[in-house]
């Protein structure tokens, strides 16, 4: 295998971003006949006890909502048919008369649960049960985060207007799992921060640790990131920390991209001749702290619940945001994933560990 090609912990397969920064698309559940639908395949063969979704806004007053888990037709969409026949994968809820639901991720328990043949394609279903729906009394949900072009052709969300379906290809909002665990792509918000040299925190970073059970050693090459670019002549220090102390360090410059002063995905390599050997079950971090007075640099991300929801991505909850000022101590944001995936050199795998589907690995040729 070559060295320094293999990548790992993407959110999906391929960063993508198109002309703007990671944004919410929504959708009203305002008629008896309308749903929000998310498609996936099961990774596991482990009991579903819950299902999730971020709530948007409530109009009204909302009426009472079943969320369910259905199977898939053979045209791609969900079958009608809930799971569990007699003992149907389903709950009811009805949101709240006040605001205190509004751009909240919400967990739903199932009456009874399911557990799923691995590989069995499975749909989440969100439609109307009872009460008064119309233009004044609805509920509106996050389906998407719109604008990262990475097409994932599975999971993959729906927006179901009164019986006619509208395919999204953009990152789909959903979660599927237990209480301490999850599936799918739980979002409550998308972070989108920038920061500058004199700004509070002026330092954002990837923090990381991979498992034992992977690898025992390891080398960091580089790291590509999803983010906001500075405008022309900015830099950037990019810095492999043990702690609060330098391992590897560049200055990167803002110059260097076909996208400069907007959005995109951004690669950056280490220079050193030797790089440091780091250790699998040992938290790093990789720091991006701006050179210039507003110069807006953004590392994007997305932010779960809870810290537990973050392992419904690769790597799960052993990747997240930390951020510091003047150089201080690091202040950690366990309920958000920075969009990022390290490039890795001279691995030295653990004998039947790990695997690159489960650390949202690759290898780049």
């Amino acid at each position: 295998m070559d060295p320094g090609r293999v990548t790992i912990g993407a959110v999906v397969n391929c960063l993508g971003y198109g002309a703007a920064a990671p944004n919410y698309g929504n959708f009203a559940v305002d008629g008896a006949t309308d749903a929000v639908e998310f498609v996936y395949q099961s990774p596991h063969a482990v009991p579903i006890t819950r299902l999730g979704f971020r709530y948007t806004l409530r109009t009204g007053t909302p009426p009472t909502y079943k969320i369910s888990l259905q199977g898939v037709g053979t045209t791609g969409n969900p079958d009608g048919t809930i799971k569990g026949g007699g003992s149907p994968v389903s709950a009811t809820f009805t949101p709240p008369a006040d605001a205190t639901w509004d751009a909240t991720w919400q967990w739903i328990t199932l009456d009874y649960p399911y557990t799923p043949a691995r590989g069995e394609m499975l749909s989440v279903v969100i439609a109307y049960e009872s009460g008064t729906i119309d233009a004044s009394n609805f509920s509106t949900f996050l389906v998407r985060v719109t604008t990262l072009t990475a097409r994932i052709g599975c999971p993959y969300a729906i927006e179901n207007a009164a019986g006619s379906r509208m395919r999204r290809p953009d990152l789909p909002v959903f979660g599927v799992g237990a209480a301490a665990s999850a599936t799918g792509f739980p979002v409550k918000t998308i972070y989108l921060t920038q920061i500058h040299v004199n700004s509070t925190p002026d330092e954002q970073a990837l923090a990381f640790s991979l498992p034992t059970g992977f690898c025992s050693t390891y080398k960091v090459l580089g790291i590509r990131i999803g983010g906001g670019t500075p405008s022309t002549g900015k830099t950037v220090i990019v810095t492999l920390y043990s702690g609060t102390t330098p391992l590897q360090q560049i200055t990167w410059d803002a110059d260097v991209g076909s996208n400069v002063g907007s959005y995109s995905v951004m690669p950056m390599l280490f220079d050193e001749a030797t790089l440091s050997v780091l250790d699998a079950g040992t938290t790093y971090r990789i720091g991006f702290a701006p050179q210039e007075t507003l110069n807006y640099f953004s590392m994007h991300g997305l932010t779960a619940g809870a810290a537990a929801d973050l392992s419904a991505y690769p790597l799960g909850t052993a990747w997240y945001l930390s951020t510091r000022t003047d150089s201080g101590a690091w202040n950690d944001d366990t309920t958000t994933r920075p969009l990022a995936e390290l490039i890795l050199d001279d691995i030295t795998f653990t004998a039947g560990g790990g695997g690159f589907p489960i650390l949202g690995g690759s290898v780049v040729r």
